[in-house]
């Protein structure tokens, strides 16, 4: 059996990983020359700039693999108040709650949603499978939770807007614990766990590190092969390649796309058109990545936590900042501060595509008012686009969803964040279920 797999972003890399150690032929495709997809760090000068994650949680996977890859010794644990969040509530920041529970003592919250969410072990389940984030969180918990909880958090770490993404394609898990237990707080009450609230961890030279690793370890792995076309015949996958001195083609029986879904539907016009449209209705909006340094004499805010995320209802340009400088080591000068922030995703898509100069400025601007900073011009800007950033799990990725199940019969694969989940870890476990289950049907077609 040999495999194609198409993508060396993580999810891509960590399958042909495992399966090189389960023995099993395959080859991986890379259109570029650099591996990691959206995970990619840049050194700027003195600067050390994440323009896709800027940190992971640790998962059973991912810890293997760290040690596997040696790199023990290269990861980085975020400072110890990088759990503390902040949000912006009328003009100035708010620490949001650090559990669930706490959400009772909040400053965040008035009385009124605070006994609102009181009231949530008495709200049955109900909702539909089509209920949306916001449907559910307003449901059980009420609009207070939802307009200065939930809002900026999609729109930070999502780039979504809760109105749209499905609760159980979202947040699978809270929907369980409602039917399981008739409650969310309930439900997490009993099943919590002492590795829920694990500080965020990186590597000192930031988190490309590890799709360059794993990248490393490959022995077949070629990048500058650009996919140009798949067909199919006789069951078996025939996958075309231009590289920079050739074309060629080659035949495989089994096919794994780890690519973003508009670029595999433009692979699958031929050989499935139906799943080619599917995947062309998935959405990834706009998102612009700005990093902005200043003196630390220069900042009032003393930064103590991992960032501020911004509520859609207090009107900002931006939707959220990491206080990267605060969270990990090494990102600039010593005397320095460094944000991370964000611009645009599916709530503000038009603040992303701000002309370069001006959303520089306005992001300084913003900066300068909400963390009462003194000096007139940054010491240090960086701008990145995302013209495509995160998939969202709206009702429209649904039909791909369903597709790609019924298409594994047919020896077709996905190992992309918008079939496993967004997140590095989320992408690393699927990589290594759908590396078990192909060895599964290797062994089955030697059986049979």
């Amino acid at each position: 059996m040999r495999v194609a797999i198409i993508g060396a972003g993580i999810s891509g890399l960590a399958l042909a990983y495992y399966l090189q150690k389960l023995g099993i032929p395959y080859d991986l495709f890379e259109s570029g020359s650099q591996v990691g997809g959206n995970i990619r760090s840049v050194q700027e000068g003195d600067y050390l700039l994440e323009l896709g994650p800027n940190a992971t949680q640790f998962s059973q996977e991912l810890d293997e693999l760290v040690r596997e890859l040696k790199l023990e010794q290269e990861l980085l644990p975020a400072t110890g108040n990088s759990l503390n969040h902040f949000v912006l509530r009328d003009g100035s920041y708010q620490q949001l709650p650090l559990t669930p529970f706490s959400l009772l003592s909040s400053k965040c919250f008035s009385w009124k949603t605070r006994y609102r969410i009181l009231q949530e072990k008495n709200v049955p389940p109900a909702g539909h499978d089509y209920e949306t984030v916001s449907q559910f969180f307003e449901r059980r918990f009420g609009p207070g939770v939802l307009q200065y909880a939930v809002n900026p958090f999609i729109a930070g770490l999502y780039a979504g807007d809760p109105d749209k993404l499905l609760i159980r394609k979202t947040f699978p898990r809270l929907k369980e614990l409602e039917m399981e237990h008739g409650s969310v707080l309930k439900g997490l009450a009993l099943h919590s766990r002492t590795h829920d609230r694990q500080q965020p961890i990186s590597f000192i030279n930031g988190m490309q590190t590890l799709p360059n690793a794993i990248a490393d370890k490959l022995i077949s792995l070629h990048t500058e092969h650009r996919v140009v076309m798949v067909t199919r015949s006789q069951g078996k996958y025939i996958v075309s390649c231009s590289t920079p001195t050739d074309t060629d083609a080659e035949e495989y029986d089994m096919l794994v796309l780890a690519l973003p879904a508009y670029k595999a539907a433009d692979l699958l016009h031929y050989t499935f058109p139906g799943m080619a449209a599917a995947l062309q209705n998935i959405h990834y909006p706009p998102l612009s990545v700005v990093h902005t340094a200043y003196n630390r004499r220069d900042v009032n805010n003393p930064l103590d936590g991992f960032g501020a995320m911004h509520p859609k209802a207090e009107d900002a340009f931006t939707a959220r900042s990491i206080w990267s400088s605060s969270v990990f080591g090494g990102r600039c000068r010593p005397h320095e501060v460094l944000f991370t922030t964000f611009v645009g995703g599916a709530q503000s898509e038009h603040h992303a595509l701000t002309d370069r100069e001006q959303l520089l400025q306005q992001v300084h601007e913003e900066l300068k008012e909400l963390h009462g900073i003194s000096a007139d011009k940054p010491n240090f800007q960086y701008a990145h686009l995302w013209k495509h950033s995160m998939p969202q799990y709206d009702i429209h990725i649904e039909d791909a969803h369903e597709m790609a199940l019924n298409l594994e019969t047919e020896g077709m694969h996905i190992a992309a964040n918008w079939h496993a989940g967004v997140s590095v870890p989320s992408c690393i476990r699927h990589a290594k279920e759908l590396a078990c289950k192909i060895n599964s049907e290797r062994a089955h077609a030697k059986n049979s």
